[in-house]
């Protein structure tokens, strides 16, 4: 009973050939379709003071296309610090950022994909000095690190004694 007067619903009918066609269709290229289209890639991150912790709001991040010398803009900072810059196009950049205290440039080329996203934070440092446990490395000579005496001795012990073996070795004959 149920059967015949399933089939003879209307309603039922029309859901079920619905689910069908929502099984069957491709909906990937539909939404592909109405995608809007990205421009550039997109560099996001977070701007730090030399402590590594505390956010810098308005700061701007600046990027500079080392071919051809254009210039990407982020809109400053907000209160935790972070920024975007969008529209970039694919190609190898310098950084450069804005800050209330100063300006900073970093000394490194950043290379950036088209149509990707970037992420990089950075921790703001007059001079370009590290702070922290690792900002004080020790010199390779220094009298503080025995190793680099060490080799230094065993190398010129090998010249010397090459020297040497060399000058006598011409004596003789």
């Amino acid at each position: 009973m149920f059967v015949k007067d399933g089939f003879r619903s209307k309603v039922l009918v029309v859901g079920v050939l619905a689910a069908f066609l929502l099984l069957v269709t491709p909906v990937r290229e539909f939404a592909q379709s109405q995608a809007p289209a990205v421009s550039g890639g997109s560099l996001v991150g977070f701007i730090y003071d030399k402590d590594m912790r505390t956010p810098v709001p308005n700061a701007v991040i600046k990027l500079r296309n080392l071919k051809n010398a254009k210039d990407y803009v982020s809109t400053p900072s907000d209160a935790n610090g972070m920024y975007k810059i969008t529209g970039i196009e694919e190609g190898r950049y310098i950084l450069g950022v804005t800050a209330a205290k100063h300006d900073f440039n970093f000394d490194y080329a950043l290379v950036l994909k088209g149509k990707e996203m970037a992420k990089l934070s950075v921790a703001l440092s007059p001079g370009g000095k590290m702070s922290g446990p690792d900002a004080e490395s020790k010199s390779f000579f220094k009298g503080d690190t025995w190793f680099g005496i060490a080799l230094l001795a065993a190398v010129a012990g090998i010249v010397l004694y090459n020297a040497l073996e060399k000058e006598e070795a011409s004596a003789v004959k």
